[in-house]
């Protein structure tokens, strides 16, 4: 009987534990990245008037996040994200899609959700003009950390 309790009370531990993890998939990795990401206005004092690109590394499908952002005047003037697919395809209306139909109704609706709050992200560092401002979309945690990345990459040309 001792065994069975012992036994019973084990798992029961590593069930409860197994839900306590850290999921920092969307969080800077490093202490440069958290640099450029909490001090865009210190970025944007110093940037010269113009466009630049940043890119994410890829995702587990080989995608990437490209951000391009104008500068004028020491502010945003316009920001676009595009998530882009291996093969170098913008994720649009037919992301999720597989042959140009829709297979996998819930696949196709997150995928198109991605896309989505890739303009989303896009508008909120435009209004806000500071990437720590912009908060990640739930069921769309990918995108973000690729919005970041290359967030990230695109300020770190202005410097």
């Amino acid at each position: 009987m001792k065994k069975y309790t012992l036994l019973l009370m084990a798992s029961a531990l590593a069930i409860a534990s197994a839900g306590c993890g850290n999921n920092d998939s969307a969080k800077p990795e490093n202490e440069n990245e958290k640099n450029v990401l909490n001090n865009t206005k210190e970025i944007l004092e110093k940037a010269k008037d113009g466009t630049y690109t940043g890119t994410s590394s890829p995702d587990n499908r080989g995608g990437i996040g490209k951000l391009t952002v104008t500068i004028k005047d020491h502010k945003i003037a316009d920001v676009q994200f595009e998530g882009i697919q291996k093969d170098g395809t913008v994720k649009g209306e037919d992301y999720g899609k597989t042959n140009g139909e829709i297979e996998n109704k819930a696949f196709y609706n997150k995928a198109q959700a991605a896309v989505k709050a890739n303009g989303e992200y896009a508008q909120a560092l435009l209004q806000k003009q500071e990437i720590s401002k912009v908060d990640g979309i739930s069921g769309a945690t990918i995108s973000y950390k690729q919005f970041l990345e290359a967030a990230q990459d695109a300020f770190e040309k202005m410097k």
